[in-house]
């Protein structure tokens, strides 16, 4: 494959089906109008022989032989011949007619096309051209330079196909004796009328035999469709899992072709699982290693600063007192995010939330600090509930009123809120801060990404972590003006 080139799309398996049925039986078709056509040709030719027959029998029935022992025809009344319809006039003489009708005689022209027609139908274009004649080969009536069919023994018919003057014919030779002479009777057909009828039954044969395939065919992707519908069911259970289900998936009901492909699947999700559980366990070990130390370090700074009376240390001490604390904080939201993807817990971990007993919560662990900063934290609550994480919902509505008392200016207030909205729950967080502007409000999200005028104790995780937790509930988080004054409305709209 070149450089740049789009990979070949794989076609389906309903059209390689498809496709590798359609040539058998293409070829099927093509045998089975084969094979009809020599099954039919042959009787049907037999039916216009014995038809043809019955002529060269009616011309030997108006044979007699003479006073002077030569074998003459009588002239046969217009109608005895099944050259026309009984009832049908016959065709007229042309210019060139030399008037003996005793002999019939079929005449033509030297291009070799006949001026004299016999039809068999009027107005039709088949026609018969006729000979009596001797074994010795001399002509007794008729035209003297149709052929003879060979291959007749003692007084029986033989048959042939050949061409006289240009025409293909079909002749029939009948070998019989008249009063004791024998003579032959010959016969030519044009093929017009054969052919006509082999083309009509190929044409009606083909066309049923069409119809057959197109309707096994549709039969057929019938039976694909409908063969296919547990691998597109299984399709359909996988898209409807959960982001963190790591659970196998059912392999009794999957089709035997399928089985080995779910049987790997289940391999895989295996490891995810067993990978996901390796870093949780990690991450709550380095949790516990990261939050002693720097505990304890802040107290040390504590204890260092209240054994100290000089300004300068004091100040130094601060600073690294805030820098620990920065760290440790860092520290938190970065195992917080960790732990809010979606692999990282089982379905087992979601439970019924009821939002207000959890604004609850959140409000009277985050009461202090907005005391501190003299901040109005207060909420609207109604009756609504979610099927989640409990624990991670709570971190999220504590990273967002965190962000909120960060970026609200002191003497502010800071709204919670729950309730449903067009029947799906909702939680909302409304600061009196300057707001985000709507160019910044995607960027936000980012992880490390701090907007301009935020305190330098920042670490931007915050938001971060509230969009990874929302997509794990399957919630869309956006954020909004608030409803009064200036400020940003934070809401997290969970699916109905």
């Amino acid at each position: 494959m070149s450089v740049g080139s789009k990979p070949r799309r794989a076609p389906s398996i309903r059209g390689r089906l498809l496709g590798y049925l359609l040539l058998p039986l293409v070829l099927l078709l093509v045998a089975s109008v084969w094979a009809d056509h020599r099954t039919y040709v042959t009787p049907l030719y037999n039916a216009f022989d014995r038809t043809l027959s019955h002529t060269v029998l009616a011309i030997a029935a108006h044979l007699n032989r003479g006073a002077d022992g030569q074998v003459h025809l009588e002239k046969p009344d217009p109608g005895f011949l099944p050259m026309h319809p009984p009832g049908a006039p016959p065709p007229p003489p042309s210019a060139d007619d030399s008037g003996d009708h005793d002999k019939l005689p079929l005449r033509f022209e030297p291009d070799g096309r006949p001026s004299i027609w016999t039809h068999l139908f009027p107005g039709g274009r088949e026609s018969v051209v006729y000979r009596v004649n001797l074994p010795d080969g001399r002509t007794v009536a008729g035209d003297q330079g149709l052929p003879i069919a060979q291959g007749g023994v003692g007084n029986g018919f033989s048959y042939e196909d050949a061409v006289y003057k240009q025409l293909p014919l079909r002749i029939v030779s009948y070998r019989t004796q008249v009063s004791g002479q024998p003579v032959i009777v010959s016969v030519g057909e044009t093929m017009h009328r054969r052919d006509r009828a082999v083309r009509r039954l190929d044409t009606v044969i083909g066309v049923s035999d069409g119809i057959q395939l197109l309707l096994v065919l549709g039969v057929c992707l019938f039976g694909i469709t409908v063969a296919l519908r547990p691998i597109n069911r299984l399709g359909e259970r996988i898209a409807q899992r959960q982001p963190q289900s790591l659970q196998p998936l059912a392999v009794a009901p999957v089709p035997s072709e399928v089985r080995p492909l779910v049987q790997s699947l289940n391999t895989l999700l295996g490891t995810v699982r067993t990978a996901a559980q390796a870093q949780q366990h990690f991450l709550t070990n380095a949790a516990h290693q990261l939050r002693t130390p720097l505990s304890g370090l802040k107290a040390q700074l504590e204890v260092l600063a209240s054994e100290t009376g000089d300004e300068a240390q004091q100040e130094r001490i601060a600073r690294l007192y805030n820098s620990v604390d920065r760290l440790a904080h860092t520290a938190n939201q970065l195992l917080a995010l960790a732990r809010a993807e979606p692999s990282a817990h089982s379905p087992g971990d979601f439970t019924d939330v009821q939002l207000e007993t959890l604004i609850g919560s959140v409000a009277d662990s985050m009461l202090d600090r907005a005391i501190a900063r003299n901040i109005d934290l207060g909420a609207e609550c109604a009756p609504a509930h979610v099927h989640g994480v409990h624990w991670l919902l709570h971190e999220l509505l504590i990273n967002l009123v965190d962000n909120a008392i960060r970026h609200t200016p002191e003497s502010g207030r800071i709204t919670l809120r729950c309730g449903r909205s067009g029947g799906a729950p909702y939680l909302e967080v409304e600061d009196s801060g300057p707001g985000i502007p709507t160019a910044e409000r995607e960027r936000v999200r980012e992880r490390f990404y701090r907007a301009a005028g935020s305190d330098g104790q920042s670490s931007g995780l915050g938001l971060a972590i509230v969009e990874e937790i929302a997509r794990g509930h399957h919630a869309r988080f956006d954020i909004l003006d608030a409803q009064e004054g200036t400020g940003a409305r934070m809401r997290v709209a969970f699916p109905p």
